[in-house]
């Protein structure tokens, strides 16, 4: 009823020696887990089956080649002869492996003859001694230098529930629920960096229609940062002496791109040789930034621009009539040309207009089968088999979400990098029906 087992491990990485020494190249993690079946032990009223499980481990990791010595990397030929030249990165000498430290709790809990059950697990984890690269001036000769530092806590619980709600001869009902959710927090940046720019999607095709993936000190992984128009204190979008809004070229954060929780919902009916089943996916919270709102909205090739205004048009926002020290604000009146009215709404500087939420409930599966099982083949020319199931299967069959234009679980493609939270131009996701003979010998 009690079971522990404890590992260690040591790993020599040669990307964290240097020429004259390899002190920091070795790391050893261990790790040790214990499980306690309680029922076993003693017995629980009302409980099928009881274990308490707890663990602790760590984890070490190395870095890239050269990251710790200078090395050449292949340049422009010259002549058709190969050159090289310097790397584009201040090597560390000093480089340590990266550090995660892991705890992690959890109970499995069953009832009524193990017809009802429940799995729960809690986790934090620290990594620190993070190897980052970050930006140096130009004027080094290079532009990053390698260094350890930051620290990122990521911590979360997982639930499954699980049962078989009915249960006869001809009937059966099993049913599990997933729940999930984890929150990745930046506890310290490296010396010196105020905020770090993890990444970044073009939205559009120029650096100020850009939203960053940048870690600040508190802040969450997942952080989206862009621009948008200058607001007053009433959140009024300003406009100036022409009409047009005003950009602010100030990074905002635009929200996170990670769910606030995950749940999935799937059920299995048997009845006689009948079968049906069906899985739901739920995800809640979180934001996706649509390129397809960007670029189609400002040529109106989207369904809600249908019949939009094509003669000039003002925004609702407000004007300053006063000084920059003593604002004065009235309603905007002035009315633009519709093109530079779209464009300014859609297009230049207003990521946070492209914001969809990205929560959605999506039912992913589902299937209807029967079998014939060995005594219904008897009588035919498969009475070798011992069974034969023919099932209908539906995949990606609907989704409930507030995106109107596209599945809400896209990526964008930035250079050879798959981000999270940017949707970019995406075809529609194929939903599918199939049959699907399953032949047991």
């Amino acid at each position: 009823y009690l079971f522990v087992d404890v590992t260690g491990r040591n790993d020599w990485s040669s990307a964290l020696a240097t020429p004259v020494s390899s002190k920091n190249s070795s790391f050893f993690y261990p790790s040790v887990s214990g499980s306690l079946v309680v029922s076993e032990l003693v017995k629980v009223p009302k409980i099928s089956f009881l274990k308490l499980r707890a663990s602790y481990a760590q984890i070490g990791n190395d870095t890239d080649p050269y990251q710790t010595a200078g090395a050449f990397v292949p340049a422009t030929p010259y002549n058709s002869a190969p050159t090289l030249s310097d790397q584009n990165i201040i090597a560390n000498p000093n480089l340590k492996p990266e550090q995660t430290k892991s705890v992690e709790f959890g109970t499995d809990i069953r009832f009524f003859g193990n017809r009802l059950g429940i799995d729960f697990t809690y986790y934090n984890a620290l990594t620190e001694n993070q190897i980052l690269s970050l930006p140096v001036s130009t004027s080094t000769g290079y532009g990053q230098r390698v260094t350890n530092g930051g620290s990122v806590r990521s911590k979360g619980i997982e639930v499954i529930l699980n049962g078989a709600p009915i249960v006869s001869k001809n009937f059966r009902w099993n049913s599990t629920i997933n729940f999930s959710r984890n929150r990745a927090t930046v506890e310290s940046l490296p010396e010196g960096a105020k905020r770090l720019t993890l990444a970044y999607s073009r939205v559009y095709d120029s650096p100020n229609q850009t939203v960053y993936y940048i870690a600040t000190e508190g802040g969450r992984i997942g952080d989206i940062w862009g621009d948008g128009y200058v607001k007053n204190a009433e959140g009024k979008f300003i406009v100036d002496n022409n009409g047009n809004l005003v950009a602010d070229n100030v990074l905002k954060k635009l929200g996170n791109y990670n769910p606030d929780f995950m749940l999935g919902f799937s059920n299995n009916f048997k009845y006689k040789q009948f079968d049906f089943g069906f899985l739901f996916d739920w995800r809640q919270g979180g934001i996706l930034v649509s390129r397809t709102l960007a670029l189609a909205g400002v040529a109106g090739q989207l369904k809600e621009t249908e019949n939009r205004p094509t003669e000039g048009l003002a925004f609702d926002a407000v004007v300053n009539t006063g000084t920059t020290a003593n604002p004065v604000f009235v309603q905007n009146t002035k009315k633009i040309s519709a093109e530079s009215y779209y464009r300014q709404f859609y297009d230049r500087n207003h990521e946070e207009n492209s914001i969809y939420d990205d929560s959605y409930l999506k039912l992913r599966q589902f299937n209807i089968g029967y079998t014939l099982d060995k005594a219904a083949l008897a009588k035919t020319f498969l009475k070798n088999l011992q069974s034969v199931k023919l099932s209908f299967v539906g995949r990606n069959v609907f989704a409930i979400s507030n995106i109107p234009h596209f599945d809400p679980e896209q990526l964008a493609l930035q250079g050879n990098k798959f981000l999270n939270g940017v949707e970019d131009m995406s075809y529609p996701t194929a939903r599918s029906f199939g049959l699907s003979l399953g032949v047991n010998f």
